[in-house]
């Protein structure tokens, strides 16, 4: 089933060991993804950031867009559009649907996984994500929702 993933988000690991992490739901004996999803946050942020910057816009769009792009509910719908939770490795106490913030850390902990395989690489990560659907058309052409625009 990995390859599938794989296909799906556009990047094929080398580390094998890091995709299986960033697939493990965390439980009372293990972190799982967690320590993946704090690094795919992190990275998430950047790069929308990056574009954001590059793009010239406001701050208030910068802040705008990282609240509906690398928000829980927008990670949410993009993996269950993607049908995420069949990759999931579930905890083994209880039997369950994937709970949705599960869902949310396993998106954040793949974008970590593919930018400590990749060693580090912007492209791949971008790629990624916009197979994924966490990186937007260009900010500036936002509805007002996201600020004002830029003149």
């Amino acid at each position: 089933m990995e390859p599938e993933l794989e296909s799906l988000i556009g990047y094929q690991f080398h580390d094998r060991s890091l995709l299986e992490e960033a697939l493990e739901e965390a439980g009372p004996q293990t972190e799982g993804n967690e320590r993946l999803a704090l690094l795919g946050d992190k990275v998430l942020s950047l790069m929308l950031l990056h574009r954001w910057y590059m793009e010239g816009n406001t701050t208030e769009q910068g802040t705008n867009l990282l609240q509906i792009y690398a928000g829980n509910k927008h990670l949410i719908s993009r993996a269950r559009a993607l049908d995420f939770p069949k990759f999931v490795i579930q905890r083994l106490d209880i039997k369950r649907s994937v709970p949705d913030h599960t869902l949310a850390t396993t998106v954040k902990a793949i974008l970590g996984a593919v930018w400590l395989d990749s060693e580090e690489s912007v492209r791949n990560v971008k790629n990624s994500m916009e197979r994924i659907g966490l990186y937007p058309p260009e900010i500036s052409l936002y509805p007002p929702k996201f600020g004002n625009q830029k003149q």
